[in-house]
């Protein structure tokens, strides 16, 4: 796969069905769910421009919704999160990165950790807030939002490095 969009929609697609069909239904004791889709952001090179990401990141969150028959809370929480990226990455990469290149381990090093770890945290926020209805928020949604945060970050950071050794940090 030379194209580095040829790529990226495929390992959507991947991402999308694994999201909807395979996480979502899990309820780790009824209360974690993981969410894995956020990672998608990290397979654009570092030069995305934030109108390219928007539209991604709203695309596939409509995508889970459409799928999931969740009512745009994934398209909200995932285009403010693609939307966001793009200062948090110029904040964490250095100057003279190409652009071609994508956010992962060998480009930023610990700092895609750190990438992740932000992007995960606002797509969090927004998805549970949404989900609370922007009202007092319960012990259960509280608990749900932990779990479900420490659950998708644990299966993130391992995707990260799947993805990001070898060839694969490459865009060109």
């Amino acid at each position: 796969m030379n194209s580095p969009y040829l790529r990226f929609a495929l390992f959507s697609v991947l991402f999308v069905a694994l999201q909807v069909w395979v996480l979502s239904p899990i309820a780790l004791f009824r209360v974690a769910t993981p969410y894995l889709y956020p990672f998608l952001l990290l397979l654009l090179p570092v030069g995305t421009s934030r109108s390219v990401l928007c539209v991604v990141g709203f695309v596939l969150g409509f995508l889970i919704d459409f799928f999931g028959l969740t009512p745009g809370l994934h398209a909200s929480a995932l285009t403010l999160t693609a939307f966001l990226r793009q200062p948090i990455l110029y904040l964490l990469t250095e100057k003279n990165t190409p652009e071609h290149l994508l956010p992962l381990f060998p480009t930023l090093r610990g700092r895609a950790v750190l990438l992740l770890t932000l992007l995960l945290l606002i797509h969090h926020v927004l998805l549970y807030s949404l989900e609370a209805g922007m009202g007092l928020a319960s012990w259960h949604l509280l608990l749900s939002f932990g779990t479900g945060y420490a659950f998708s970050w644990v299966l993130s950071v391992m995707t990260l490095f799947f993805f990001g050794t070898g060839e694969g940090a490459r865009a060109k």
